[in-house]
């Protein structure tokens, strides 16, 4: 057993001193209507407010990894990201009364290749796999959940602060465009979609609305979050791959 573990451990390691590190900023939008109705219902039973407290559906982070070859005939390529993402109503409107979302932090594994390569091999790939690329992948979630009213930090029972932790596993995929480079760097063009079967906020209509009223949810089934990216790939050489004369199929 010793030995398996020693082996699995020194094939990990080989592979990501091969693998090339990745850095990405992200953007998105979030899909979650129950999440939503939440401040709506706030809207509804404040009609005097001066404002209306906006929803949470922006999010901002970056994300480190690795990328690592897997099948150069195939033009596979694995990526291992952690994200950071931060949501909150008042990335919309920053005289909102309520300051409420949630810090996400984010493991995920995608594979990636050309279609066409699901037919054929390819001759010649760039360092990065196929320039045009589609990808599938999974990962978990965990979600730390804040709520202020009025800059004064949100408690709940037994006069704790609420940061009530949930977690959650999602589906991704997407297509992206290695667009050109900077010296060593690879920048990478890259929209993908996330879909969450079951997202919680555990207690946040209670930390919202100061109750829990019937009728409202603290977890959306089917939830989707759309993103854009710009990654930057560390090549470990200076030459620009793309100015070399295209040899075969390199797509």
């Amino acid at each position: 057993m010793k030995s398996i573990r020693l082996l699995c451990a020194t094939i990990l390691l080989s592979s990501l001193c091969a693998a090339q590190p990745v850095a990405q900023l992200e953007g998105g939008y979030w899909h979650f209507p129950s999440i939503d109705h939440i401040f709506r219902t706030y809207n509804l039973s404040h009609p005097w407010a001066d404002s209306e407290v906006a929803p949470i559906s922006m999010s901002s982070g970056f994300a480190l990894g690795w990328n690592q070859k897997v099948y150069a005939p195939r033009g596979i390529h694995a990526i291992g990201l952690v994200h950071y993402r931060y949501q909150s109503n008042t990335l919309q409107r920053s005289s909102s009364p309520i300051r409420a979302g949630f810090h996400q932090v984010c493991t995920e594994l995608l594979i990636r290749t050309h279609p066409r390569c699901f037919v054929k091999e390819v001759q010649q790939t760039g360092p990065l796999g196929t320039r045009w690329y589609i990808q599938l992948g999974a990962g978990y979630s965990w979600n730390l959940p804040f709520a202020s009213k009025y800059g004064e930090k949100v408690y709940v029972a037994n006069d704790q602060r609420y940061r009530a932790i949930s977690g959650q596993f999602h589906l991704s995929g997407g297509t992206g465009w290695h667009a050109f480079t900077i010296g060593p760097l690879a920048v990478t063009i890259e929209s993908t979609v996330s879909w969450y079967p079951k997202f919680t906020l555990e207690s946040f209509p209670t930390a919202v609305l100061g109750h829990n009223q019937p009728g409202l949810s603290e977890t959306n089934r089917n939830s989707f979050l759309w993103q854009g990216h710009i990654r930057f790939t560390y090549l470990k050489k200076s030459k620009n791959w793309w100015d070399t004369p295209r040899g075969g199929d390199k797509s």
